[in-house]
């Protein structure tokens, strides 16, 4: 089995979690408090403002123009695509992106993005690659699972679970899955054993974010 399916293997049952959190499953049945979900945008739009400075490192460390342009693509997508909702929802709720320079992290994204940083600025391409795309990668899971639920349309929060279950961004994550594997899948045991653990971290991470609003919990 290739080196990505493998850690995508290993970490579907913390994605599972993720999906089963309070959070989501409200999100899911539009039963989520509209404090709660102004909470998640406007933490998820902290998040989203570091995450794409990791990218920049990751462009830094790339010796190649394919890598240089696949980590751009990536940063496109963050900045550009994904902040559309995103927006339209503090739009919404009256916040604007240069508000957010003023609001500080809540604990668990604040351990979120120590965490990403930090990999930038010890990590190589490869370690950066792997504390960012559990992510992209956990999205699509998650959102294409509760997607699928009856009634889901129904959510006065489709819109935004639609963005992350459309097909057209599974067929990002699975770009981003294949660049992953060309980059790591050759390296040595004990390197792999180090961006699986990388991963995981991240994976856990996230369910820490979908906990937040709820109190989250230690890990």
């Amino acid at each position: 089995m290739a080196f990505m399916d493998e850690v995508v293997n290993q970490n579907i049952p913390i994605w599972e979690e993720c999906a089963k959190t309070p959070f989501i499953k409200e999100l899911q049945t539009g039963t989520l408090p509209p404090e709660k979900f102004r909470q998640y945008i406007i933490q998820d739009s902290i998040y989203l403002k570091n995450y794409a400075r990791v990218y920049g490192k990751a462009i830094y460390h790339s010796l190649n123009l394919k890598d240089i342009q696949m980590y751009y693509s990536m940063l496109n997508f963050v900045t550009d695509e994904e902040s559309t909702v995103r927006l339209s929802y503090l739009a919404q709720f009256g916040i604007t992106d240069d508000d957010i320079e003023y609001i500080e992290p809540l604990p668990e994204n604040r351990k979120y993005i120590d965490f990403l940083l930090s990999t930038a600025e010890k990590g190589d391409a490869c370690e950066i690659l792997m504390a960012v795309l559990p992510c992209m990668l956990s999205y699509s899971y998650v959102f294409r699972k509760i997607a699928k639920a009856q009634g889901v349309g129904k959510s006065r929060y489709f819109d935004f679970i639609r963005d992350y279950a459309e097909e057209e961004y599974l067929e990002n994550c699975r770009s981003w899955h294949d660049f992953a594997n060309q980059k790591c899948d050759g390296l040595p045991e004990r390197e792999k054993e180090k961006l699986s653990d990388i991963f995981t971290r991240g994976s856990l991470l996230e369910l820490e974010f979908w906990k937040m609003a709820y109190g989250g919990s230690d890990i």
